[in-house]
């Protein structure tokens, strides 16, 4: 059974500055287990939409019963695709694992829509194994999992916000000296 999460948040940025932290999330101090991020690809389309493809590479521990196969620890492949539409005030992005897929398949699907000062975020997450024998065990503990990561992804792009948020009003004092 493919097991999904659904989830939403606001916060007191606008669109903008939500969509830029989105951009430039890692590196955070809420993201230490991210070893790198690149971006594959990105463009400007004739609507003017900037479509974005990065790669991020993250480690993580493993439960007991898959370490007889993977081992204790996981790096894990990530591809990441945005389409950020300024005019419309709308991000869409989806992630997925590109390795390990036998054992789990996670896909997050995140729409973030512009509120006037506010952005809000819609996110849904579909965990899908194909691992004869184990395949509910494995995709409620990646559930779980997720789910108590998904604090600290939420308070690593309040961070990066609140931090280009400082930038600009330090560029902003400077300018007016």
């Amino acid at each position: 059974m493919v097991q999904l999460i659904k989830a939403s948040n606001s916060y007191d940025f606008d669109f903008h500055t939500a969509s830029f932290a989105y951009m430039n999330k890692y590196p955070n101090p809420f993201a230490k287990h991210v070893r790198s991020s690149d971006t594959l690809e990105q463009f400007v389309d004739r609507q003017g939409k900037l479509r974005t493809t990065k790669l991020v590479v993250k480690t993580g521990s493993l439960p007991l019963f898959i370490k007889p196969f993977l081992g204790s620890s996981l790096d894990s492949w990530i591809i990441e695709k945005s389409v950020i539409d300024p005019k419309s005030g709308i991000m869409l992005a989806y992630s997925a694992n590109v390795d390990h897929r036998k054992f789990i398949k996670v896909e997050e699907y995140l729409h973030y829509t512009s509120e006037g000062t506010r952005t809000h975020i819609e996110s849904k997450v579909k965990f899908s194994s194909n691992f004869a024998g184990m395949k509910e065990k494995i995709e409620q503990w990646s559930q779980n999992r997720f789910q108590s990561n998904m604090r600290n992804s939420q308070e690593g792009l309040k961070y990066v916000m609140n931090k280009f948020k400082e930038r600009i009003s330090k560029e902003t004092w400077r300018a007016n000296l």
